[in-house]
């Protein structure tokens, strides 16, 4: 995704030494223990907290522990921060401020580790985007100034109808989150908290339904699983396996070898 970068590390003996970025910070703290000088006083980040830097704030950084510090941080660009401002709708002026450099928030701890791995392994635009909105209006929210409140979700049943229509017939194309949103007129994170609210399932994970149903219909034909994967929007196969044991409980060659059994010259010519 244009205007992200993430970054993973585990250090013992490395300092980094007094320095800025250009972008947000804002990292999670897996295990270890760090410490770090900002706005003049020393800063301790333990596992399970967030580091939350703002741009261009003079920082230093060091394990502080014998079990070293490994964390993982996402930079977003201010571009990028602009524009996910626009999609939840941010009724402040300017950028939001993080008054903490490290809080604790055992909510946002899981939607963060989804969103970065979303990030560093092949999944769709649309869920990258999907959960990044996610994870950006809840921390906003709960650890910004000024104070930000999401706009409630109501019925949009007739706006809604429509994205899962359009959802249905363009499972296997790439799809943004912007895209779902001119259709029907919505603020993008609005739609997927009212999609989400009224369907059970976020917009990325709709498609992701369509995808599978459509894979497990042609799993009953001789399609090579390659193929099926590559043609109903995985991809390749190793994706096409990872969600649909998820969703089934078995792989997709088991169940192809499940119905084999039971459907009589299937492949036969």
């Amino acid at each position: 995704m244009p205007g992200i970068e993430f970054f993973s590390a585990r250090l013992f003996r490395h300092s980094f030494t007094k320095h800025v970025h250009e972008t947000s910070t804002v990292g999670i703290n897996d295990g270890g223990q760090g410490c770090f000088s900002y706005q003049g006083e020393a800063r301790c980040a333990y596992p399970g907290s967030f580091n939350l830097i703002n741009p261009d704030e003079a920082h230093t950084g060091q394990a502080s522990s014998s079990e070293g510090w490994i964390y993982r941080n996402l930079y977003i660009t201010v571009p990028l921060i602009e524009q996910v401002l626009e999609q939840i709708e941010w009724q402040g002026q300017g950028l939001p401020y993080f008054v903490a450099p490290v809080v604790g928030d055992q909510s946002l701890q899981s939607t963060f580790r989804q969103l970065f791995d979303v990030l560093e392994t092949p999944t769709s635009l649309l869920e990258q985007q999907s959960l990044l909105l996610e994870f950006f209006t809840q921390l906003f929210a709960k650890h910004a100034e000024p104070h930000y409140s999401p706009r409630l979700p109501k019925s949009e049943t007739q706006a809604i109808a429509q994205v899962r229509t359009y959802l249905e017939a363009h499972y296997s194309q790439a799809i943004t989150i912007e895209r779902l949103a001119t259709l029907v007129g919505l603020n993008p994170d609005y739609l997927i908290r009212s999609f989400h609210q009224q369907v059970g399932l976020p917009p990325h994970r709709y498609q992701q339904y369509c995808q599978l149903r459509q894979a497990k219909q042609s799993l009953r034909t001789a399609t090579p699983l390659c193929e099926i994967a590559t043609d109903r929007g995985f991809y390749d196969q190793s994706h096409l396996n990872h969600h649909f044991k998820r969703v089934f409980g078995v792989t997709p060659g088991q169940y192809r070898q499940s119905v084999l059994s039971k459907t009589v010259g299937l492949y036969e010519p």
